[in-house]
């Protein structure tokens, strides 16, 4: 029996409606939509619902519900809806429903989203705006960490009695190091993508209320 169900909104907004994908693009403007991309490298790029590896511009870069894991702009960086590891921008950096890791900028305008790290000359925040660290909470923290190792070393070399020599580590100690690094490493990963989630989930729901009960 053919179904008489049509995708709505919603599903052509989050659907990659084509399943293109390149390894490497270069030109002078790059405009990507409904694709997936490694790497970009352009003056200025535009993508549209598409995600890459990593975007490099000379210019501007701007993305609307689209992902990379690094973007790095030598102008300005607008992101609607959309979420990157790390954001670098030569001039100013405006999020509206974005997310990211890290964003260094001249300037930040960020009227709703999440940030872990933010190094800006100076930011504008939102009501709706969550930033984990800002360029002084980090100087700050520097600061402290400058300052304690090496008291705490000065410490232990003067008072603390000279260590034994180790017998190197069993096998399972060293694969439980592994291990122990890994999850580090794929929980950090989960974090950012959970705060990628949120906020793009908020965004969809706020721009296309009608469609969140269906």
């Amino acid at each position: 029996m053919a179904s008489n169900h049509r995708p709505g909104w919603l599903d052509r907004l989050l659907r990659i409606e084509r399943s293109e994908s390149h390894d490497t693009i270069e030109a002078d403007v790059v405009e990507l939509s409904d694709v997936s991309a490694g790497a970009v490298e352009a003056q200025k790029a535009t993508l549209s619902r598409a995600f890459a590896r990593s975007v490099t511009a000379q210019d501007d870069v701007s993305m609307t519900f689209s992902a990379a894991l690094s973007v790095q702009a030598g102008g300005d960086v607008n992101m609607t809806g959309s979420a990157a590891t790390a954001l670098m921008a030569g001039r100013d950096v405006r999020l509206n429903g974005a997310s990211a890791g890290f964003v260094a900028a001249r300037e930040a305008r960020i009227e709703s989203g999440r940030v872990g790290v933010l190094l800006a000359g100076s930011a504008h925040l939102g009501d709706q705006t969550r930033v984990l660290i800002t360029g002084r909470d980090a100087l700050l923290l520097g600061a402290a960490v400058g300052i304690f190792f090496p008291l705490v070393a000065y410490l232990l070399r003067r008072f603390a009695p000279p260590p034994e020599e180790q017998a190197p580590r069993p096998w399972y100690a060293r694969a439980g190091l592994w291990l122990l690094r890994q999850a580090i490493v794929l929980g950090g990963a989960g974090l950012l993508g959970w705060i990628a989630y949120r906020s793009l989930r908020q965004q969809v729901m706020r721009l296309l209320p009608g469609l969140a009960g269906r």
